[in-house]
């Protein structure tokens, strides 16, 4: 009996010495990553840093922080974040965001609130903690921009996983419920009020393939650039407008898309008259969408309904042999 307490006493204080040594590595290496960011030239400003959550977790705890990046203008400030790390599997991470935070580029600053903003990630520390797999949930999230227009969703999740035998191939996710356009553009769009407060559905789904695996690196020096994007489904639903699109584009190193997007517009004719009253397109611009469209949807039988294929060369987009202008640049910033 007394081997076995002296075995479990043991055993105790070597667990407390393998947790508090992890510990204070820990927090040794956070301290050094942000120093190391100051030494390229970020500005960092950062209050209290504390690790704790003895026995069973690592908890890191950020008191308020900025990182502000030279090369990108980037500025992310919060009043806090914290990060769980279970002492069992220190590559499975929970980011727990603060209720208020504020992101700012050279064109504007969000501030951006939520009640519920949490992320579960699977990285690989030995692998520069390359990320396998990562879960983010959101409720009532609202962002406010400096140029006067707000926005937000009612919930909603983003997901990414790698997939098995892939360096930087990525399953990614979204899915919205209510999201909020910005007011201006809400009654741009739907002067008479017709259309629900919120679009009810926004939800992407997609295969894609990056330059290199998204890793610490990511933060450090650059993100990754998409090369390939397999686009499962875009829908969005708002009243009777339906929105649909799937495709594949294979992207160049300067962000320019080669390839072809379905596209399913139900209720298009109104779709194109909200464009033309958001000031996207011009009245002419519309009457000659509206022919060559109305054409096109006629051949499916249903003229409100739409079945088209979009056609991108080169950054440039096609509507069958016909140019409809440049496309867009697939750029992460």
């Amino acid at each position: 009996m007394k081997r076995l307490l002296l075995a479990v006493v043991l055993a105790c204080a070597l667990a407390s010495t393998a947790w508090f040594g992890w510990a204070i590595a820990t927090e040794r290496a956070v301290s050094g990553w942000l120093d190391a960011r100051e030494a390229e030239g970020w500005v960092v400003t950062r209050d209290d840093l504390s690790v704790s959550g003895y026995p069973l977790q690592f908890v890191t705890e950020f008191g308020a922080l900025t990182l502000a990046d030279p090369d990108t203008g980037l500025v992310w400030s919060a009043p806090g974040l914290t990060l769980r790390q279970s002492a069992f599997d220190p590559g499975r991470v929970e980011a727990i965001w603060p209720t208020v935070q504020t992101l700012a580029s050279p064109f504007e600053t969000l501030r951006i609130t939520a009640v519920v903003l949490t992320s579960a990630l699977d990285l690989r520390p030995a692998a520069n903690f390359a990320l396998d797999a990562s879960e983010t949930r959101m409720e009532d999230v609202r962002i406010e921009s400096d140029l006067g227009w707000q926005g937000g969703l009612g919930s909603g999740h983003f997901d990414m996983i790698r997939q098995d035998g892939a360096a930087a191939t990525y399953d990614v996710l979204f899915e919205a419920a209510d999201v909020a356009l910005p007011e201006d553009i809400a009654r741009l769009l739907d002067p008479a009020g017709l259309l629900p407060e919120a679009i009810p559905v926004v939800r992407s789904e997609a295969v894609i393939t990056f330059d290199r695996p998204w890793d610490l690196s990511a933060v450090e020096v650059a993100r990754p650039q998409p090369t390939r994007i397999a686009l499962t489904e875009a829908r969005a639903e708002w009243g009777a407008l339906l929105l649909r699109m799937s495709g594949t584009i294979e992207v160049d190193s300067e962000g320019r898309g080669t390839g072809e997007i379905a596209i399913r517009a139900e209720n298009w004719p109104e779709m194109l008259a909200m464009a033309e009253r958001a000031g996207l397109i011009t009245e002419g611009a519309r009457r000659t969408a509206e022919g060559a469209l109305g054409f096109l949807a006629g051949l499916s039988g249903r003229r409100e309904n739409l079945d088209v294929t979009l056609r991108l060369e080169d950054g440039f987009l096609f509507l069958g042999p016909l140019p409809v202008g440049e496309g867009p640049r697939f750029r992460l910033r």
